[in-house]
């Protein structure tokens, strides 16, 4: 019996240290300049650079392995302080493609850390797409200060929803 449960217990701490904890922050962009309702690729207003400031300030210290962005000024632009702390480029993906950007997370990225960047009406999908469960049902408009962060071990997955930045 000894024996049994000294394996058991040797096993459970193999587990452990080699579990990989992967996290990926999911954001939506800063707040974009509205001066011209035409423009479909609206820069980040100054509260949205301020908003992509306190992104890099709420993750500072903590080491990324890849920033993911939509190819728009706003997305790109949020992310553009954390990439020039962090050193690294942007890597674009398509903002319909849920599974296919969880895919190359958890395939090339595993117990890493990611950040992505997306829009309001996008960020449930993307979250979705890694199989955890937001509380809210819809982000808004105009909401712009709401951070997850997904956390995958193993097969068990984690969702922590907070908030950064100005309400």
């Amino acid at each position: 019996m000894k024996r049994f449960l000294l394996l058991f217990l040797l096993l459970a701490v193999s587990y452990h240290l080699n579990a990989q904890t992967t996290r990926i922050w999911v954001v939506r962009h800063g707040e974009k300049n509205l001066e011209n309702p035409a423009d479909k690729d609206p820069a980040l207003s100054p509260a949205g650079e301020e908003r992509a400031m306190a992104l890099a300030k709420y993750l500072k210290g903590k080491k990324m392995a890849a920033l993911f962005s939509t190819d728009y000024k706003r997305t790109r632009g949020t992310l553009a302080p954390l990439a020039a702390v962090q050193k690294l480029p942007l890597q674009l993906y398509k903002s319909t493609a849920y599974q296919a950007l969880a895919d190359t997370i958890l395939n090339n990225y595993k117990g890493k850390n990611i950040v992505i960047c997306g829009h309001s009406n996008r960020l449930l999908g993307i979250i979705a797409a890694f199989k955890a469960t937001s509380t809210l049902k819809e982000i808004s408009e105009d909401e712009y200060n709401h951070i997850f962060l997904i956390e995958i071990v193993g097969d068990r997955v984690k969702l922590k929803e907070r908030t950064y930045g100005k309400l």
